[in-house]
């Protein structure tokens, strides 16, 4: 009250007066609540008029140059086809263009010259009753009309930056104990055709439902409630705030007020609904005897096995460790008889829940395993394999017996993993080692594809392993390989025995699934890499030279000495398959197909100087001398002398010998030793095969 004071008090002086008043507005201004700061935290957001769709968004984007580019709104609005030109009768609008959209735009019209007589006067044309003749030109296209610069307004400046208000974020998550619950009310809904969602519904709604008069209003109430009460969330806080309170704060699973409407509901008169209310109470997690006696008498009930009612009924009883005859046979049913995956999962778990509580789940499933269906035994070994209860003998020797004997690679395959997974692992190992050493060539094969599945390699596997890799069977051999490649194996051992398989194998079976092999390790190796480029140039079999193309091709061999391969094998390849990897090879290196044609023309020229006209005469006149000669030895030693086709081969080779070398020298001086080699043989070969 002192400003009061000082104003009313006609001593104090004029100057005094307004310090005080000063210092009064400071503070008020300094004050909470003084100054609003909402109006310096809000965002605001600015809207722009979207842009008109382009006439090449609308077009087949083959059309591509031949689509008509254009900025101008008014084209695109034009010739995309979303809005059409409306006539003006009214000669004041005829610089305008109105769209039926409501776009306007202004046009840029060519002006009057000379000009008329409405520029000095203020009078309109149509008072003057003049009628004006033609059209006047555009100087240019239309433009959006600007109803504020022809206002004079001025238009609002944005700079593109808006205030952001730190706002405090809540995050939820929904509770993972009640995952299982939450799947078998969502499934139970949906069953009865339930499309009532929790989030759209209120508390006095649901009032009023619970009470109504018809039964299935209170039982689309009831089931909304259990889907609210299983999608609760729980709220996550700050680190802080967890070691402050221990855990994140638990929402009500249902309002309170409704919790004794859903209670009273467990005696309705409608059988359904008291299912739904007794559904409701676990998922509230309030069960009671109440509710647990009409679940129980649910499945009693039920004689197909597969109705939806029992089977909520049979999964909120298990999620409650209640561990009956009447519970495990429903859920196995539901676990065998469905082909929902889901309903599979769901049920294998509530059974491995309550394993522990009764071996009647032991029992049952291995009763599975005798089944004729090889689905059914997938399932009951995995199944068998996520138990919680004690493994008798009798079961492992089930399994045991299935995982050698089953006709289905696939019920093997389950078998060895549940051994495995059930803690059987050693006996299945020591077994794998005799069947390996001991067994017949079948049972070593199984014994490989089950290492192979179950991917599996110890040190005293890897003996036996390797006797495998050497094996006298052919099929071993190559199993042996596909298991090496399954497993990826880079040992150095089993490394250099799939190379000399690769290179010294009688097999061309083995050959190409060493390769492979190798290529799918991917452990390359300056030796590897040799003999894969002699095996695609030297090797006779066509599959080899493909495994090899495909192995070099994976590992990412490069270089100029595979380059100078690829192009000559691409040039002298007799087999069109192997022809194609090369050629694909090549392309996908970025190398010449056409590569150094100077050894194909050599070759050429050689081929033209045997088979000329003058040595072709030569050999004839030669063959002519070598058949008087024979005839000759024929009258003076009867039969005894050589064979006819033995003594023209050996004086024909005499013959052309110094012909041969002769070339051979030529061409060593423009060629390399491979090359050269390559020439001779098949010079000689061709001399041979001539003779």
């Amino acid at each position: 009250m002192m400003h009061l004071d000082l104003a009313q008090n006609p001593n104090v002086c004029r100057a005094a007066r307004l310090r005080h008043l000063y210092q009064f507005i400071t503070v008020c201004t300094d004050e909470q609540g003084g100054s609003n700061q909402t109006a310096n935290t809000v965002t605001v957001k600015h809207t722009e008029t979207p842009k008109p769709p382009r006439l090449q968004n609308s077009l087949n984007p083959h059309a591509g140059k031949y689509v008509y580019y254009t900025k101008n709104d008014f084209e695109q609005e034009l010739y995309s086809g979303i809005a059409k030109q409306v006539h003006q009768r009214d000669r004041r609008n005829e610089d305008r263009i109105i769209l039926d959209n409501n776009s306007e735009y202004q046009k840029n019209l060519q002006e009057l010259f000379p000009c008329g007589p409405e520029k000095w006067t203020h009078v309109t044309e149509a008072k003057m009753g003049r009628v004006e003749k033609g059209l006047r030109r555009w100087m240019d296209l239309p433009t959006k009309a600007d109803y504020g610069t022809e206002l004079g307004l001025r238009p609002p400046v944005y700079t593109g930056q808006t205030t952001e208000v730190a706002k405090q974020q809540v995050h939820y998550k929904l509770i993972p104990e009640l995952s299982s619950l939450r799947y078998a009310v969502e499934e139970w809904r949906n069953a009865w055709k339930i499309k009532i969602t929790w989030q759209s519904v209120t508390v006095e709604g649901l009032k009023k439902s619970l009470t109504d008069l018809h039964c299935h209003v209170r039982l689309a109430a009831i089931a909304t409630c259990a889907l609210g009460a299983v999608h609760r969330p729980q709220e996550e806080l700050a680190a802080s705030e967890t070691a402050l309170y221990g855990r994140g704060w638990e929402v009500e699973p249902v309002p309170p007020e409704l919790q004794p409407l859903l209670l009273s509901a467990l005696s309705d008169p409608v059988k359904r609904v008291q299912i739904a209310a007794a559904v409701c109470q676990y998922a509230m997690g309030a069960s009671n005897p109440h509710a647990q006696d009409i679940l129980r008498n649910v499945l009693h009930q039920d004689t197909s096995g597969m109705g939806a009612d029992s089977w909520v009924a049979a999964q909120c009883l298990a999620l409650e460790g209640e561990a009956t005859q009447a519970v495990v046979e429903r859920l196995l049913s539901q676990h065998f008889l469905s082909e929902a995956p889901a309903d599979q999962d769901q049920a294998a778990t509530l059974l491995s829940n309550i394993s522990s509580k009764t071996t009647l789940v032991r029992s049952r499933l291995s009763e599975e395993l005798n089944c004729g269906n090889w689905r059914t035994r997938v399932l009951a070994c995995n199944t068998l394999s996520q138990l919680k209860c004690q493994i008798n003998k009798d079961l492992s020797n089930k399994l045991s017996h299935l995982m050698w004997n089953d006709w289905s690679s696939v019920v093997r395959q389950a078998a060895a993993q549940a051994l495995g997974r059930l803690n059987l692992g050693s006996d299945l190992h020591d077994e794998l080692i005799v069947k390996l050493d001991e067994g017949p060539a079948s049972r070593r094969v199984e014994a490989l594809v089950l290492i192979g599945q179950l991917k599996i390699m110890t040190i005293k596997l890897l003996p036996a392993f390797l006797r495998c890799l050497v094996d006298d069977f052919v099929v071993v051999r190559k199993q042996a390989c596909f298991t090496a490649a399954s497993l990826m194996l880079k040992d150095e051992i089993i490394m250099e025995q799939l190379i000399d398989l690769m290179h010294n194998d009688t097999s061309c079976d083995v050959k190409v699934v060493a390769i492979n092999a190798l290529g799918k390790i991917g452990c390359l190796t300056p030796a590897l890499e040799e003999l894969l480029l002699w095996a695609l140039h030297h090797e006779e079999e066509p599959r080899v030279r493909i495994a090899a193309c495909e192995a070099l091709k994976t590992l990412g061999v490069k270089g100029p000495e595979l380059q100078l391969i690829l192009q000559e094998r691409f040039v002298l390849e007799p087999n069109p398959q192997v022809h194609r990897h090369i050629e694909a090879m090549l392309k996908s290196y970025g190398y010449s197909l056409e590569g150094d044609k100077g050894m194909v023309y050599r070759i050429t020229d050689q081929v033209q100087q045997l088979c000329s006209k003058n040595i072709i005469t030569e050999k004839v006149l030669l063959l002519e001398e070598l058949t008087q000669l024979q005839q000759h030895q024929r009258r003076l030693l009867g039969q005894e002398g050589q064979p006819e086709a033995s003594v023209m081969s050996a004086l024909l080779q005499e013959r052309f010998t110094a012909l041969k070398h002769l070339s051979t020298r030529s061409l060593s001086a423009s060629k390399d030793g491979q090359d050269k080699q390559y020439t001779t043989a098949h010079m000689s070969g061709w001399t041979l095969k001539d003779d």
